[in-house]
């Protein structure tokens, strides 16, 4: 008895020093986050989970969790955290989007403001042929055809009008406030959206048309990137999985079962872009731009700022180790410092020095 006694006592003053470590994390780090779930849920999940370690809530159920709760449409209510940890990211990614998210903790937080304006890269496959109210694949088809006669050298063509400092305007599944209330809570409750929405200034500084595929016409441009198998599952299986026999998409239809529509023209674009922009806004552009119509159908945040997805991200699973965390944190610092070193050399016309190994 006096055996289990001390243990559980032991078991206690490592939880708390576990605690009290998690607590006084302060920096920024980058995270690779899934496919579907908020980063208001992938923070949730960091925040009550930090220094946990094995003990942890497996990532995979809580995700499970949330997204059932999504699928309801039932309002996700947030218990308040016991632990003391104030996070915030750099730019919010859509709950069907993928890749580097920026986490800030304690005084990192700070830090995020240059996050959210500095410079990103997006890898967007999407269809032709359909568009939606939600500008990608996840939401109700508004309209449908135009694609018989788009070539890849049409949309080749029509990438440069969308470069520069352009004007655009937000999808109303978004989370921009007009009036006060976010444009998804108008669009999700069937409230009127208010028609004094502007166009948005926004910064595109390159678009590179990387692969586009005609099935009628068999045409065929460039090479298609593969996304890693965690992300392409998410995108071609569940309700995004195509069956055959489905027809042809119609308006009024959910779109997800058309996706992967196989008798649909798709293109795969790389963009890189300042902050504000929405990446469904512009492949909904772009298909008007040549006459049809288009739906994002998978998001990748390749890159923010310095930070290379894979290269200088976490995966989820390490959420719960402060020890991964703070490795974390030093290679952000370190990737951060390099960075604004060659800023500076190219700045004064030198070439950096390559730092030693």
């Amino acid at each position: 008895m006096l055996r289990a006694a001390a243990a559980e006592v032991t078991a206690e003053q490592a939880a708390a020093r576990l605690s009290s470590a998690a607590a006084s994390l302060s920096g920024v780090f980058a995270v690779d986050k899934p496919p579907g779930i908020s980063c208001t849920g992938l923070l949730d999940y960091f925040k009550r989970n930090a220094g946990h370690g094995r003990g942890s809530v497996p990532f995979a159920e809580h995700f499970a969790r949330e997204r059932h709760l999504r699928q309801t449409g039932k309002k996700i209510r947030r218990r308040k955290c016991a632990l003391p940890l104030r996070v915030g990211h750099g730019g919010t990614l859509d709950v069907e989007a993928a890749g580097v998210l920026v986490v800030g903790v304690g005084s990192g937080c700070k830090l995020l403001g240059g996050y959210l304006a500095g410079e990103k890269s997006y890898l967007a496959t999407a269809r032709l042929g359909a568009a939606t109210d939600s500008y990608d694949a996840e939401g109700t088809i508004t309209a449908v055809g135009g694609a018989a006669d788009v070539t890849g050298g049409a949309l080749q063509a029509a990438i440069p009008r969308f470069v520069g400092q352009v004007m655009q305007s937000p999808p109303v599944y978004s989370a921009l406030r007009v009036n006060g209330k976010r444009l998804y809570e108008y669009a999700r409750s069937g409230e009127p959206i208010p028609s004094d929405i502007k166009q948005r200034l926004v910064s595109i500084g390159a678009i590179a048309l990387l692969h586009f595929e005609h099935p009628a016409t068999g045409e065929r441009l460039g090479t298609r990137v593969a996304l890693p198998p965690q992300y392409s599952d998410y995108y071609t299986s569940g309700r995004y999985a195509w069956a055959d026999g489905a027809g042809e998409p119609q308006v009024g239809a959910a779109m997800p079962p058309f996706a992967n529509c196989p008798a649909l023209p798709r293109f795969q674009i790389l963009i890189q872009s300042g902050g504000g922009v929405y990446v469904r806004s512009l492949v909904h552009d772009l298909g008007a731009a040549v006459g049809s119509h288009a739906a994002m159908t998978s998001l990748v945040r390749m890159a923010q700022g310095p930070m290379r997805l894979g290269r200088d991200t976490v995966a989820v699973d390490d959420l719960p180790y402060i020890d991964r965390l703070v490795e974390a944190m030093r290679h952000t610092n370190a990737i951060v410092k390099r960075s604004e070193l060659a800023a500076a050399e190219q700045e004064k016309g030198c070439t950096p020095a390559t730092p030693a190994e």
